[in-house]
């Protein structure tokens, strides 16, 4: 008989096993998804990445880091263009990303993302809102 399991938090082997999953599924529909990261380096230590991932002709930029002692240099931006860059790349049209009211919206903004929705939350009595933004990409691209 079947039986529910929760983990909190998932441990890897789930979590990897739940995205191949949905991956072979898209597969058998002709739902291909790509994945990719791109970091930067300086010498030997990675201060910032961003994983993404391609799919519908959208690439989903999923998560962007950059070290605190980085911030401010472009870095983030440089890291943006090459996910976009690779998207394009692949076929992709529309760039997608969501952030918090309280990482980066300004951010995105600033390379020309616009919000399409926004989920309002709070956080230990702070309002902090979870906000999805878009832009094309291929005539940014083109230009």
């Amino acid at each position: 008989m079947p039986m529910l399991e929760l983990t909190s938090p998932p441990p890897p082997y789930i979590v990897s096993m739940i995205s191949q999953g949905i991956a072979h599924e898209n597969e058998l529909s002709s739902v291909a998804r790509y994945d990719f990261a791109i970091v930067e380096r300086e010498g030997d230590a990675i201060i910032g990445g961003v994983t993404a991932s391609i799919s519908f002709a959208a690439l989903f930029i999923n998560n962007i880091w950059v070290e605190r002692h980085a911030r401010g240099r472009g870095v983030g931006r440089a890291l943006v263009t090459a996910a976009e860059a690779e998207g394009v790349r692949l076929g992709a049209t529309m760039g997608c990303v969501d952030t918090l009211s309280t990482q980066a919206p300004y951010f995105y903004a600033s390379l020309g993302y616009s919000e399409f929705g926004r989920l309002e939350g709070w956080v230990d009595g702070n309002a902090v809102d979870r906000i999805w933004f878009r832009r094309p990409l291929r005539s940014h691209a083109l230009a």
